[in-house]
This record gives structure tokens, C-alpha cells and sequence, in this order.
């Protein structure tokens, strides 16, 4: 059980437990279940006044940076975190003990008093449209959820508590609305309002702020873009002549959205495949990733769990969750999206780098930190803060990282028992061969994706090119579609605050840097990610510096 080492961390770990209850909950603390933080002006100067006072006690960078982030992010102007913040709530929840009544009655109850206490908080504020499309995005997300809630908890204590909550939510969302923006609508309905209204986000006078503080960013706006623009001219090259010879292949369009649909249609996953081949792959994978990718903990476990019908919604395709991190009996889950209308038929190759990023870059990044295995890990290692963001860079460079491992056990330059195990197991689904072909495709659109969503994040809060314009540039620069294009960068990401979209490139590609210097220096790629996913989720920069000394030792 990982706890406090000192005055300090017991008084940042009490802080944090009043600050984000339902991530204690998550952690393993009971006590917490079935709240979250009510944002009244009075509980939010007693907060900042806390996390002041615990600042001036500390140089430690680790914690400084913890207490500067958990700062930020309670005085961020963004109307769209409670109802958010009430998704994640009942999300993980569910995930952890399904609808319990109790649970969720004390949650409705909190949540309606942060709504109501928020509005209050921000109903004097002129909102621009961009924000309000936001607001409006998160409050659906929460009508989804809610639904949900109230079939499981009819009849129940909960039952009056989610009708009270869904009033205050209604009148919330009311309040923000955006003439014309539905996101139940198409993408083309929700494009065209956003063209009418403009999609403004009124974050620029703090955007830079927000990258330094929220993400321990060193970079200005300008460098972020510039950054991303970098990545982006340096592989797309490379995306392009894959699309070409995939399409080529398969007879259809030469363009990334038409490979996508043909690959889909020659080899995707019925339904009722993808949880017996995701659990297949995964005990044929395990054994090569552990022998060439990543040193992987003894007694690292992951359960792969169905999506729920009702988190379908939030969970296109997978998701991975550390649970119980705090206890002596931390376990990881692994949550496989099969609902057609949400996750499609993905192909197995599709599969395979979801396996890669949600295992090996979550999953054993959760349970190699909390064993410290090949590093020492502390509380404020693995407190869930902005810096988690520090996994979604980590598990994006791995996914590009084991391409070359599959296509040396394709090719039989990667031999033995578990190599051939692997290759056995892939044989079923097109070979080892075919499905290393289309890995790449899938690994590279990924990165295509995620260093438009860099440019995207530094252009559309620094107010240098609004939503519409930059869906439209980068459609005609990387042969996309808008709706690719806008449903990773806008909902999925804008919605989480400033910079979290360009956490998976920015911190992704000082992994990649670091990586390289290790591997010149003699050191193993296996040796690196299992240092690497040690060293659990403390701010950037701590986390850089940390694997830097190993790489340098």
C-alpha cells in the first residue's frame, strides 16, 4: 500500500481527497465514495488558501508542481468541468461497482449542488460560442449517463435524488445553449451550426498560463504549434505512401478514410469476435512484449471487461483504468468496446494497437508504478492530477515502438517458443504478415491524428484560427475527413481543458528522444519502457528528468 512519507504528503493527500473524492474513491478510499466537490466560492478560496499554504512549506518539485496544477484547475474559467467532472464521477463508479444505489443517490446530491453552485459561479460571464458548444457537449454526455442511472436506480433511494439532478442539469444546460449546436445531430448538422455561430473559445488571454501550470509545459503557444507542425511534416510522408499501397491493395480510394472503411470491410470483427480475439491476442502478445518491448512486473494482472451498453457513448473503442491504487490490492481493467454504432468492426490489426496503447501503456504503466518495480515510486508519483497526462504520451510512442518488433516476428528475424506462438495465434486472422502491414497503417494514422490535434489545440485557444477554419486546413492538409478531424480534436479533448490534446504528441515525442538515446547508449527498448512505466505519472518535467538519469546512468 503506497502512503504518505511525510507531514506534507498526509496534508496534500487530505487535500486531494477533499479536492477530487471520487478519484480517491477510484484509488481505493471508501470514505469517499459517491461525492464530488461542490465549487462554491467559499469551498474554492478554502481549497487555493490550503494548497497555498502547503506550496510555501515545500521546494520539492514533485509536490510544487502537483499543488500548482490542482491550483490551476479550480480557478480555470471553464463552465464545462462540473458537468464533466460528474461524467467521470459516474463513470467510474460503474466501472468499479456497477449502480449502486447509495452511491449514486450521494452523488446526485453533490452533483446538483456543484451545478447549481457553478452556474452561480459563472452566470454573470458573456460566453463565446466555442465554450458553449462545450458546455452543451459535456451536458449531454451527463443526459446519457443519467438515463442510465435512473433505469438501474428506479424504485430506489436514488431515484428522487437523479430526477433533482437532471432538473439542475436541464436548467445548466438551458443557460449555455448554443443556438442550432446538437450533438445528437450528424456531423454535418453540428459543423454547419458551428459555421453559423463561430466556434470562439475565449482562451487566449490564459492559454499559455494553462500550459504551463495545468501541464508543466515549457513551451509558448508558438513553440507548441511550431512542434506539432514538425511531427506532422516529418511522417506524413511516410502515412501517405502507406495509404497508397494499402489502397492499392484493396482496390479502393487512395486516401486514409477510404482505406479505413475498405479495411473494415474486409477484416472487421463480428460483435461477438472481438472479446475472444482481444483475450487470444492478448495472452499470445504478453509473452513477446515482455521478451523484446517492455519488462513487464510478475504480478502485473489485467481483466478485459465488455463495455457496458451504457458507457458505449464515452468509450468509442477502449479505455483502461487503474483501480484500487492506493490498497495493497491495485488491480487494472481493460474496457473493449464491441457496440457496432459506437466502435464499428475494427479489424484486428486495429485491435492490436489498441492492446499495445491500453496495456502496455496504461495498464502495466498502473501496475509497474504502484510496485515500483524498476523505480521508486511515492504517493505524488501516482495521485491522479493533470500530470496523468504524462500515460497518454507513453502509451502513444509505444504504439509506434512495437511496430518494428511485429514486423521482425513476421519476417522470422525474431525467433523462439513465444514468437512462434504469436505468429500462430495471428494466422487465424490473415498472418502475421498482413496484419503488420495494417498495424502500421492504423499506428500512423493514429500519429497523424494526434499531431493535428497539437496544432489544433495551439491555433484554437490561442485564437489564431477557430474551430471551422482549422478542421478545414487540416483536412486539405493531411487528405482526413472533418469529421475524423473534429471528433478527436474538439469534443473528445477541448472539453478537458487548454492543452490536454496535445499532451499524447508533446510528452510522446521527448519519449521517443529519450528513447533513442537509451537504445545508442547500449540500454534495451525492454530495459527503457520498463524504467519508463516505473516511474508512474508525476509532472512532466520530474517525469523527463527521471528517465533521463537512467538513460544517462
Amino acid at each position: 500500500m503506497i502512503a504518505p512519507a511525510s507531514t506534507l504528503e498526509r496534508g496534500i493527500l487530505d487535500l486531494w481527497k477533499r479536492v477530487r473524492p471520487d478519484d480517491a474513491f477510484a484509488y481505493g478510499i471508501e470514505e469517499c465514495a459517491g461525492h464530488v466537490f461542490v465549487p462554491t466560492e467559499a469551498n474554492v478560496r478554502r481549497a487555493v488558501r490550503r494548497i497555498d499554504s502547503l506550496t510555501a512549506r515545500t521546494r520539492d518539485p514533485t509536490a510544487r508542481k502537483f499543488l500548482r496544477a490542482m491550483r490551476k484547475k479550480l480557478l480555470l474559467p471553464e463552465p464545462a468541468a462540473v458537468p464533466e467532472g460528474l461524467v467521470g464521477a459516474y463513470f467510474t463508479h460503474m466501472v468499479k461497482e456497477g449502480v449502486d444505489p447509495a452511491h449514486a443517490r450521494d452523488l446526485a446530491i453533490d452533483g446538483k449542488k456543484a451545478l447549481d453552485a457553478d452556474l452561480r459561479r459563472w452566470r454573470s460571464k458573456r460566453w463565446p460560442p466555442g465554450m458553449r458548444a462545450l458546455v452543451v457537449l459535456a451536458c449531454q454526455g451527463l443526459e446519457e449517463v443519467l438515463d442510465t442511472v435512473a433505469r438501474e436506480a428506479r424504485g430506489t433511494a436514488a431515484e428522487n435524488a437523479v430526477d433533482d439532478l437532471r432538473a439542475s442539469l436541464a436548467a445548466y444546460r438551458s443557460f449555455f445553449d448554443l443556438r442550432g449546436f446538437r450533438p445528437e445531430g450528424t456531423f454535418d448538422e453540428i459543423f454547419d451550426a458551428l459555421r453559423r455561430t463561430g466556434a470562439e473559445l475565449g482562451r487566449s488571454r490564459g492559454y499559455a498560463r494553462a500550459l504551463r501550470d495545468l501541464w508543466d509545459y515549457r513551451e509558448s503557444p508558438r513553440e507548441v504549434e511550431a512542434a506539432g507542425l514538425r511531427m506532422l511534416r516529418r511522417e506524413l510522408p511516410r502515412f501517405r505512401r502507406v495509404v497508397e499501397d494499402l489502397a492499392a491493395e484493396l482496390g479502393c480510394a487512395p486516401t486514409a478514410e477510404a482505406v479505413g472503411d475498405a479495411l473494415h470491410r474486409a477484416r472487421g470483427l463480428r460483435k461477438d469476435e472481438i472479446l475472444p480475439f482481444l483475450t487470444g491476442l492478448r495472452d499470445a502478445t504478453r509473452p513477446v512484449a515482455h521478451k523484446h518491448f517492455v519488462d513487464i512486473n510478475p504480478d502485473h494482472a489485467m481483466e478485459i471487461v465488455e463495455t457496458p451498453a451504457y458507457l458505449a457513448n464515452m468509450t468509442p473503442s477502449g479505455a483502461a483504468f487503474s483501480l484500487d491504487t492506493l490498497t495493497d490490492h491495485s488491480r487494472e481493467i481493460f474496457l473493449a468496446t464491441t457496440d457496432e454504432r459506437s466502435a464499428g468492426r475494427p479489424a484486428p490489426a486495429e485491435l492490436l494497437d489498441l492492446l499495445v496503447h491500453e496495456e502496455y501503456g496504461h495498464c502495466v504503466h498502473g501496475s509497474n508504478s504502484t510496485r515500483g518495480y524498476r523505480a521508486a515510486t511515492g504517493l505524488l508519483d501516482v495521485l491522479n492530477g493533470p500530470s496523468v497526462c504524462v500515460s497518454e504520451g507513453l502509451a502513444f510512442q509505444m504504439e509506434i515502438d512495437f511496430l518494428p518488433i511485429l514486423q521482425d516476428v513476421a519476417a522470422g528475424k525474431l525467433r523462439g517458443p513465444e514468437e512462434s506462438a504469436f505468429v500462430e495465434f495471428l494466422r487465424a486472422w490473415g498472418g502475421a504478415d498482413r496484419i503488420a502491414k495494417d498495424y502500421e497503417f492504423d499506428a500512423l494514422r493514429a500519429r497523424i491524428v494526434r499531431f493535428l490535434r497539437v496544432v489544433g489545440d495551439a491555433r484554437i485557444n490561442s485564437g489564431r484560427q477557430d474551430l471551422v477554419a482549422f478542421v478545414d486546413w487540416a483536412h486539405r492538409r493531411t487528405g482526413l475527413e472533418r469529421s475524423t478531424i473534429y471528433y478527436n480534436l474538439f469534443p473528445a479533448h477541448q472539453v478537458l481543458g487548454p492543452g490536454y490534446a496535445s499532451t499524447y504528441a508533446i510528452i510522446g515525442e521527448r519519449i521517443r528522444e529519450l528513447r533513442a538515446t537509451a537504445l545508442r547508449r547500449g540500454k534495451t527498448l525492454r530495459d527503457f519502457y520498463g524504467v519508463a512505466t516505473s516511474l508512474g505519472w508525476p509532472a512532466k518535467s520530474v517525469f523527463e528528468s527521471k528517465l533521463e538519469s537512467w538513460v544517462r546512468s
